[in-house]
């Protein structure tokens, strides 16, 4: 086969003809000559030459192949339409055979849509491919596997293009450690059995080993045609016992994280950077799952291979699909990382579901009337992206620019649960951060009650992990990409072992979770502490977990150490294996507006180096939920909104992100505050 890629273009509009270079969006070529999103009203094409010679008019087969185009659009060589593109298909591959002259060519695609916002986001991020072979290339591979007495079968098909009577395959499969497993395919059809399989396994539950698949074409001599993809071996069975969880190889598993709805923009590196963004916060903060709500937006490539190196599943929301965005959906299945499709109101719902587990071997499929109602609760972005874009003015909650870029109902809710747990915030700053904790105890508690009862009341996901522009809203992470609380506290909720104490008065009933694979043998400790952080009583107590369960411990009565002091008073409690803590957390007996704060004299030292520092902390009095933060500086943090409970230093890892950042600044930069700053 001789492959020609086309990569350059011309975007041609009724102000004139300019230069394209892949990846590209009609967009970004009218913004590099400063013409007007207008320009587009009369029509946008892309156009490039193919020159023809003899020697290519003579070849057997002709052939052009159009990849990711997701705009209608017809196809034409010279004046002749030679096919068309409808926009959800991922391949589309016309025969040129007849179609092309002597010497220069046109290749026109036409996008055939009138609406302008769409239209500026058409372009291409994948080369056109003029192909000329004398038997057959590749269209599509197909592959499923079947896991039987520790062995995985790979069972490939292929669809061709050509004669595939001339043509023999050969797949090839190697692993990341040097593993390569050969088989031929007979008629398009074959089997690789890997003996000694690594495993792919979601974030939390082992390694996600990827394998290269590649299938290659071979005609009488030479290589024809050459498919290439990266694969992960897992099994998945359905649950039938429990809605939201389901098998992964022997492991029940809960998916826990956060809708994600992409970015609708029209460069593809920004889109592909954006996509690896929310993927690596996802991961830092512990979450084995993102959720693509119903008309998402579909995310870029990247996304899904980076999902499949972190080992985030993924879940989308479908309606019944059309024929195009069913083979889109099937090219992504190749995937480990997508792991099950909701389909939501489908007329003829199990006629469908039996269509795409035909389609997408290896998914799990449920049906669903209407998609899944997630827990929201809106915060305020970080103050950094508020100073960037809102005039100092109208920093105010109730300002026309607050109003403007708040979800509807947004206000209303943040002081609603405010004014539940609040002390009355004195000015917006405070009130931002009284509203984004707010937010993140509220999440917290739903998660809680997933985790707890393992699925039964549903998965632990919220909405959603990152806004695209500066918006209030319930997201984790801002669009400048500032975490909130909720990512933060977002670690503490998806952590393998977590241990909760729920208030029933003055009992406190303990539950815990342990998402590990093997059984857990911990203490438990537990104080009542006063505000000065005196302890006024203590106890430990021995627990077991068995290995992927939500057990409920135990109730202690401390009414007689507390009666009287709920203000003053407060339960810290944790679990250990040995000397490592596995989880730790402070009750209040009373909301944070009834309890009686001490101004706290807080101790800091910072030491370290480049972009990696460590801040250690003290306070000589318990401090609830304290924020760290930069002025001017933008850091990720090992831990923010942090419980002080004792004399004994705590100590913070930070990892600066601004480039142009200079060390001696981050001393002078320090901001604290804590729930006593409310008052």
């Amino acid at each position: 086969m001789i492959k020609r890629e086309i990569t350059k273009f011309a975007l041609v509009v009724a102000d004139g003809r300019y230069p394209a270079s892949l990846p590209f969006s009609v967009a970004e070529i009218l913004k590099q000559n400063n013409l007007p999103a207008r320009a587009v009203r009369g029509g946008v094409a892309l156009e490039c030459e193919i020159n023809s010679p003899d020697p290519s008019l003579a070849t057997k087969h002709f052939y052009l192949r159009l990849r990711g185009i997701n705009h209608p659009a017809d196809i034409y060589i010279g004046h002749s339409l030679v096919g068309s593109v409808d926009g959800s298909s991922p391949v589309v591959n016309l025969n040129l055979e007849g179609r092309l002259e002597k010497g220069s060519n046109i290749l026109s695609i036409r996008f055939t849509e009138r609406d302008e916002d769409s239209l500026l986001h058409a372009g291409l991020s994948v080369p056109v491919e003029l192909l000329r072979f004398s038997s057959a290339i590749i269209d599509r591979v197909r592959f499923s596997q079947t896991h039987e007495g520790g062995e995985v079968n790979i069972d490939l098909s292929l669809d061709l293009i050509g004669n595939s009577s001339a043509v023999r395959a050969v797949a090839t499969l190697v692993s990341a450690t040097g593993q390569i497993y050969y088989a031929g395919l007979t008629g398009g059809k074959g089997r690789i059995t890997v003996k000694d399989p690594l495993y792919w396994w979601p974030r939390g539950f082992g390694v996600q080993n990827l394998y290269r698949l590649s299938v290659s074409l071979w005609g009488e001599t030479d290589v024809e045609d050459t498919a290439e993809m990266k694969i992960g071996l897992r099994s998945l069975s359905d649950s039938i016992a429990r809605d939201d969880t389901f098998m992964v190889g022997e492991l029940r598993i809960l998916p826990m994280g956060a809708t994600h709805i992409p970015d609708d923009h029209p460069d593809p590196a920004y889109l592909g950077m954006r996509a690896e963004a929310a993927v690596n916060a996802a991961a830092a903060a512990g979450y084995n799952c993102l959720v693509l709500p119903l008309d998402a937006p579909i995310p870029d490539e990247k996304f899904y291979d980076a999902c499949d190196r972190a080992g985030i599943m993924i879940i989308e929301e479908h309606r019944e699909p059309t024929e195009g965005e069913l083979l889109r959906l099937a090219e992504r299945s190749t995937h480990p990382s997508l792991v099950m499709v909701d389909l939501i109101g489908a007329e003829e719902p199990q006629e469908v579901r039996a269509m795409l587990l035909k389609s997408l071997p290896g998914v799990l499929i449920r049906t669903k009337e209407t998609a899944e109602s997630y827990i929201s609760a809106p915060s305020i972005p970080s103050l950094k992206s508020i100073r960037r874009d809102i005039n100092e003015g109208e920093r105010t909650l109730f300002s026309r620019s607050i109003e403007g870029i708040s979800e509807e109902g947004a206000i209303r809710d943040m002081l609603l649960a405010v004014a539940e747990k609040y002390p009355y915030p004195g000015d917006f700053a405070a009130f931002s951060y009284a509203s984004a904790l707010a937010a993140a105890n509220k999440v917290g508690e739903v998660i809680r009650d997933a985790r707890l009862g393992e699925g039964k009341a549903g998965r632990a996901v919220f909405s959603r992990l990152c806004d695209n522009e500066l918006k209030i809203s319930s997201s984790a992470v801002d669009h400048r990409g500032r975490w909130k609380p909720l990512q933060y506290y977002s670690k503490r909720f998806f952590a393998p072992v977590r241990l909760y104490a729920i208030a029933m008065e003055s009992d406190v009933r303990f539950y815990a979770v342990n998402g590990k694979k093997s059984l857990l043998s911990a203490v438990m400790e537990y104080k009542i502490i006063d505000r000065d952080n005196r302890v006024i009583y203590d106890g430990a107590r021995q627990v077991e977990l068995s290995a992927m369960s939500a057990d409920s411990l135990f109730t202690i009565d401390f009414s007689q150490y507390v009666e009287g002091h709920e203000s003053e008073y407060c339960l810290e409690y944790c679990l250990k294996e040995g000397t490592t803590l596995l989880s730790r957390d402070v009750l209040l007996f009373v909301p944070e507006k009834h309890f009686d704060f001490k101004k706290p004299n807080i101790k800091s030292v910072i030491t370290g180096e480049g972009n990696s520092f460590s801040i250690t902390l003290a306070a000589d009095c318990f401090v609830k939920d304290l924020e760290i933060d930069f002025d001017g500086v933008d850091v990720r943090l090992s831990d923010n909104y942090i419980d002080l409970t004792s004399d004994a230093p705590v100590r913070v890892e930070i990892t600066v992100l601004d480039a142009a950042f200079k060390s001696h600044n981050l001393k002078d930069a320090l901001i604290l505050r804590s729930v006593f700053d409310l008052r």
